[in-house]
């Protein structure tokens, strides 16, 4: 059996993630090049931090997703809903002129 990793075309797996500043363990409180407000916001919520994005793929929700499915964490992919799941999926494994995808109606 393959790995997802043999599974990806050479392109893909020849890229090099992005790492924002907070990933590579960036110093500081402002990050204005992530699009980051520099204060949070002050209004009822004061325990959470509205001015930073969340982790694109949190570690908490994989986890506990991978426990209530029984799935291993390392075939979980987290979204922002299934447009942007599919988009990745056909992007990593499928090559342009290679490739076709076949749509049926239901």
């Amino acid at each position: 059996m393959s790995t997802i990793t043999e599974l990806a075309t050479e392109r893909v797996r020849q890229l090099t993630p992005y790492l924002s500043a907070r990933r590579i363990g960036g110093k500081g409180h402002n990050f204005l090049n992530a699009n980051e407000a520099p204060k949070s916001a002050t209004f009822l919520m004061k325990s959470i931090t509205l001015n930073r994005y969340p982790e694109c793929q949190p570690p908490e929700v994989i986890e506990a997703y991978a426990d209530y499915s029984g799935v291993a964490e390392e075939n979980i992919l987290v979204s922002r809903g299934s447009d942007e799941s599919i988009g990745l999926l056909v992007r990593t494994f499928c090559e342009p002129g290679k490739d076709a995808i076949l749509i049926s109606t239901p």
